[in-house]
C-alpha cells in the first residue's frame, strides 16, 4: 500500500496493539485466537502458462470471500461465507472469456468482476464489468473501455451500491464508475444496490504524457476513493502519484506523492480509512517509503520505514480505523529473501521493526490485508527453497504468529484479504510433473 500523521488522523480510534511494538515474531506454528482450515482445491490441474497468474482475493467486513482467477482465458470464481464451506467453483458468466481479471466485495455484499475480453479477427477486445447485487447472479458483461492494451485492472464497492474501477493503458490511469441505485437500500447502513447504468465516460486521471502505469485503488464505505500508480521513463519509473476522490465528490487533480531523486520509484501500494484519510507507500529505490494524506489535507512527506535493509518489494494494508501494516522483502547478506513488518497505530508512531519469515526461508513477494475492524491482520508469501505458501498472522492480542499454509508457486504471490475478524489466502500449486499446469488453491483463517 510511512508516514508523518496530521490533521484528522490524529482523532481516528485504535484498538490496542501496544502489545505489538515490542512483540517478538513466532516463527513456531502455535495456536492463536483462530485457525486454518483444510485447504480447498478451487479448481484442479489446468494448463497454464508458467508462471500462472495469482488469483485476486477480496473479502468484505462481514468476512465474505470472493476468489476470481483466469482459468486459461475463462474467468471463474469460488466464495466462502465466514463460518461455512467454500463453493464450487463457477464459471462468473458462462461462456465468457478473457483476463486478466479482478473482483471486490463491498460490505453491502455488492460484488463486481473485471476483465478484457479476448479479440477476434473481426470483435476487438473490450474492457467489461459484471455486478451482482446480494443474493443475486452476476449480470451480462457490460462494456466499459476498449480493451487493447490494457493492464492492472483494480476495483471499488461503496455502501450506496457505487463501483468504480481503475485500470491503465498505454496513454495513462483511467476512472469509471457505476453509480448507485438513490431510491434503492440505506447508504448509511450500508444496504445500498448499483445503479442500472451506465458506466461514466472513463476519465484520464493520471496527468498525460506521465507514462503512468500500474494502478492500486482503494474506496471506503462512504465513497471516498484513492488510486495510486508509478510514472516515469518505461522501465524505469521516477516518481508515485495519487488521485484522491473524496466521498460524493469527483476525482482531484493528480498529486506527486514521492519526493527525492526519484531514482526506481516503484510499486505504490494504498490504503483509506473510513473518515478518508489515506497512505501510500512504496519503494524509493530499495527504501520503503509511506505517506499520509488526511480526508481534507494535502500529503505529507514520505517517511522511511525500513532503516538499512536492502527492499525489494513492498505490502500495505489499512483498516477502517486509519491504522497501517506495512510489509515488505529484503535481502539478507546472502542474498535470500526475508519478509518483515511494522505496524502504525492511528495518531500514534510506528512500532519496531519485526521478522515475519523464517531465516531459513528464501521468501518473495508479500501481500498484506487487515480487517477493517482491526482485529486480524496477515502478511503472506511463498517460500522459494522449500516451495511453500506462508503467512504470518496478528489477533488483537499483538503477536504474530507463522503458518504453513501448504504447497506454493516459487517465484509467486499468496494473495490474502481479511474481513469481519477472518482471513481468506488463495494461490497457485504447480505441479511438479509439469511446470505449464497449475492447481488453485484456497484457505481460510477464523
Amino acid at each position: 500500500m510511512t508516514n508523518s500523521y496530521i490533521g484528522s488522523l490524529g482523532s481516528s480510534p485504535r484498538f490496542a496493539v501496544v502489545a505489538l511494538l515490542t512483540a517478538l515474531v513466532l516463527t513456531a506454528e502455535s495456536a492463536t485466537a483462530g485457525a486454518w482450515s483444510v485447504t480447498k482445491t478451487l479448481q484442479g490441474k489446468f494448463a497454464v502458462s508458467s508462471p500462472p497468474e495469482s488469483p485476486v482475493v477480496a473479502v468484505n467486513g462481514n468476512g465474505h470471500a470472493v476468489v476470481v482467477w483466469d482459468s486459461t482465458g475463462s474467468i471463474r470464481y469460488a466464495e466462502h461465507l465466514k463460518g461455512g464451506a467454500w463453493t464450487s467453483s463457477s464459471a462468473v458468466v458462462p461462456g465468457a472469456t478473457g483476463g486478466p481479471a479482478t473482483v471486490a466485495i463491498g460490505n453491502n455484499e455488492v460484488t463486481a468482476v473485471a476483465w478484457t475480453t479476448v479479440a477476434t479477427r473481426y470483435v476487438p477486445s473490450k474492457l467489461v464489468v459484471t455486478v451482482r447485487a446480494p443474493a443475486g447472479t452476476f449480470s451480462a458483461p457490460t462494456a466499459v473501455a476498449a480493451g487493447t492494451g490494457v493492464w492492472y485492472l483494480k476495483l471499488g464497492v461503496a455502501c450506496d451500491g457505487t463501483v468504480t474501477l481503475v485500470w491503465n493503458n498505454a496513454t495513462g490511469v483511467y476512472a469509471s464508475t457505476l453509480p448507485g441505485d438513490p431510491a434503492a437500500g440505506d447508504p448509511v447502513a450500508c444496504i445500498g444496490l448499483p445503479g442500472a447504468g451506465p458506466w461514466s465516460v472513463p476519465t484520464l486521471i493520471s496527468n498525460a504524457g506521465a507514462n503512468a502505469n500500474l494502478p492500486d485503488l482503494v474506496v471506503n464505505d462512504a465513497g471516498a476513493a484513492l488510486a495510486v500508480w508509478q510514472q516515469g521513463a518505461p522501465g524505469n519509473p521516477t516518481a508515485i502519484a495519487a488521485a484522491y476522490r473524496p466521498a460524493g465528490g469527483g476525482w482531484e487533480a493528480p498529486q506527486v506523492v514521492s519526493t527525492g531523486a526519484g531514482l526506481s520509484t516503484w510499486n505504490p501500494k494504498p490504503g483509506i480509512d473510513a473518515a478518508g484519510d489515506a497512505v501510500v507507500g512504496y519503494l524509493d529505490g530499495n527504501t520503503m517509503r509511506v505517506a499520509v494524506k488526511p480526508a481534507t489535507g494535502s500529503w505529507g512527506l514520505p517517511e522511511a520505514i525500513s532503516g538499512r535493509q536492502n527492499v525489494y518489494y513492498p505490502a500495505l494494508a489499512m483498516n477502517s480505523a486509519g491504522d497501517v501494516v506495512a510489509a515488505w522483502q529484503a535481502l539478507d547478506a546472502g542474498n535470500s529473501g526475508s519478509i518483515w513488518e511494522r505496524t502504525l497505530t492511528a495518531g500514534g508512531a510506528w512500532g519496531t521493526t519485526i521478522r515475519l519469515s523464517s531465516v531459513s526461508d528464501a521468501s518473495v513477494w508479500p501481500t498484506a490485508a487487515f480487517s477493517s475492524d482491526g482485529s486480524v491482520a496477515v502478511v503472506s508469501w511463498v517460500d522459494d527453497t522449500a516451495q511453500k505458501a506462508r503467512a504470518s498472522v496478528r489477533t488483537l492480542a499483538g503477536t504474530w504468529t507463522r503458518y504453513t499454509l501448504g504447497t506454493g508457486w516459487w517465484g509467486l504471490t499468496v494473495p490474502v484479504g481479511a474481513g469481519g475478524g477472518t482471513i481468506t489466502a488463495a494461490w497457485a500449486v504447480p505441479n511438479l510433473a509439469n511446470p505449464n499446469a497449475a492447481t488453485i488453491v484456497g484457505k481460510s483463517y477464523e
